[in-house]
């Protein structure tokens, strides 16, 4: 496909709600990547409103677009545009609420197998296969495939195209789509499961979406994956961040990046301390 994308880079979605400051969370997202990785990609974040956005994002990303007034069912819907709103030939889309720990320049050659590449492995603070049965009863009783977009590849190409079409019909006939399948009655609009979905329906789609490899993937710390109670990881659990390499939960130093779930996360001292390394 003929287009003016160059490159590959990093896109993450900051879209600002009510009750989230998502741009503080892609911000220190930006930080993490910044600190940890020495041979560092090109950063894009898409914004409510590019003008009024948190200042700091200038900073540390390269390209910063406004979403635009483009119709959709749920603000997570904007994620199956990603064609339309990345500057890169290849993308990789990361979730604003991640903390890298370590460089994943070396996950590239691995995730150019495929046209799009899902995480299809998370893992505990052990840097162990997690279980994830608790929230994905649904993925498994249907038999769709366990993915993931939390940090996920995508090519500009015919097959990316094709399938984000579907991805959008999903979305936009929500309901209808769940009666196929069983257990999903008022679920909830999803890009995981609208993802999961379209792999079904799209054989070509699912034969290159699964990386064998199990790269990417991620530290998925919610309740029930990571630790067996309802409270926040980081209020369950014993941990630090001796520097942006070296996040160490319950002794063990993270591998992977921390999908860290809880947007209370982040701390202005923590955000402050991070830009230090940069």
């Amino acid at each position: 496909m003929r287009s003016n994308k160059k490159g590959i880079g990093i896109l993450t979605f900051a879209l600002n709600s009510t009750t989230t400051d998502y741009e503080r969370l892609a911000y220190m997202m930006a930080l993490s990547y910044k600190a940890t990785n020495k041979h560092q990609l090109p950063l894009a974040v898409i914004v409510n409103d590019r003008e009024t956005c948190m200042p700091e994002l200038h900073h540390v990303y390269e390209y910063i677009f406004s979403v635009g007034g483009m119709a959709n069912i749920h603000p997570m819907h904007h994620e199956a545009y990603i064609q339309r709103h990345t500057p890169f030939s290849e993308t990789i889309k990361v979730e604003c609420d991640m903390l890298f720990t370590g460089d994943i320049y070396h996950w590239i050659r691995h995730m150019r197998l495929f046209d799009i590449c899902f995480t299809n492995q998370i893992y505990d603070f052990n840097n162990q296969p997690a279980d994830d049965s608790y929230f994905r009863k649904y993925i498994y009783q249907n038999n769709l495939p366990n993915i993931y977009n939390g940090i996920m590849y995508v090519r500009h190409c015919k097959a990316l195209t094709d399938y984000m079409k579907h991805v959008r019909y999903i979305f936009e006939n929500w309901e209808e789509s769940l009666k196929e399948y069983r257990m999903f009655e008022k679920f909830p609009p999803s890009t995981d499961f609208a993802m999961a979905m379209a792999c079904h329906k799209d054989n070509n789609a699912l034969s290159i979406g699964i990386n064998p490899t199990a790269i990417p993937g991620f530290i998925h710390a919610k309740p029930t994956i990571t630790h067996k109670t309802k409270k926040h990881w980081h209020e369950e659990l014993d941990w630090c961040i001796k520097d942006p390499s070296t996040v160490i939960v319950n002794g063990v130093k993270a591998a992977w990046p921390i999908h860290y779930y809880d947007k209370n996360f982040i701390t202005d001292e923590m955000l402050d301390e991070y830009a230090t390394y940069i």
